[in-house]
């Protein structure tokens, strides 16, 4: 059964879908067979930093005119990409649970793969939320930011009250140094178990993907590409701290859940 990494931010504006098209290339290239969803129906943008034009994309699934697996798109590397779309004619909050029951299909037949990782929409709705939910891993993409911190927080706090998950990975976006990286994450760590009985688990950061974006926007192999940035390994670093947790969210008991709504 594939494991299912979802990727959340709260903000928008903080490079988790470059983060993610490029966590994705990594696995394809250096773990296994993996399939990229871009769950985001109003400003998907997967399909573009892959250079990629799809016919058919997850909104067909999601209304039944498309099976999943004949909307899914080979791209760069052999990465597989169930795209989203941008301004689709839907109600959101009507395609949430059809969203949640495509992801537990995807992990129940989509066999072929070893990875499945979710490039979620930004806030903190119903189906962010979903997502994280039916996932092994939830990533929580952060910057050193006052705004990255409250709209995260509140990812977290909503997760937690409605969903029971006690338990996120993290990882620090455009961080100037591996020293400034971790003292975001201490200060964001700090700022959450004030509040709630949450794990955070640090899995490393990046520093500004320009680079990165660059190359996946024309078409060139994003590994290569950060490979001369410098940045591979600390992708690599990222995964590995990623895939040594055990699988599980964790769950909160209601009477903690109950405390901590009033």
């Amino acid at each position: 059964m594939p494991m299912v990494i979802s990727v959340a931010s709260g903000k928008g504006g903080v490079g988790k879908s470059s983060l993610v098209v490029n966590l994705s290339l990594c696995l394809q290239e250096s773990y296994g067979p993996t399939l990229l969803v871009d769950s985001d129906l109003l400003m998907a943008n997967s399909h573009i930093l892959l250079n990629t034009q799809p016919k058919t994309d997850i909104v067909d699934v999601l209304e039944g005119h498309s099976e999943w697996r004949d909307a899914v798109h080979k791209v760069s590397n052999g990465l597989a990409l169930l795209p989203g779309r941008t301004a689709a004619n839907v109600l959101l909050g009507s395609e949430a649970e059809k969203m949640k029951n495509l992801i537990t299909t995807l992990k129940d037949d989509g066999q072929e793969f070893d990875y499945i990782v979710v490039d979620t929409p930004a806030g903190s709705g119903v189906g962010v939320l979903d997502m994280l939910s039916v996932s092994d891993h939830a990533v929580i993409v952060i910057l050193g930011q006052a705004t990255s911190f409250v709209d995260a927080y509140a990812l977290i706090k909503n997760a937690y009250l409605e969903r029971h998950l006690t338990r996120f990975s993290t990882v620090v976006n455009m961080a100037k140094s591996a020293e400034q990286a971790e003292i975001i994450f201490a200060k964001f760590k700090r700022v959450v178990g004030q509040f709630l009985p949450i794990e955070m688990i640090y899995n490393g950061f990046l520093p500004n993907m320009a680079d990165i974006n660059e190359a996946s926007i024309k078409g060139h192999s994003a590994h290569d590409m950060m490979a001369k940035a410098r940045i591979a390994a600390k992708m690599d670093e990222i995964l590995k701290s990623l895939l040594a947790i055990s699988s599980g969210m964790g769950t909160a008991p209601e009477t903690a859940l109950k405390m901590h709504r009033l």
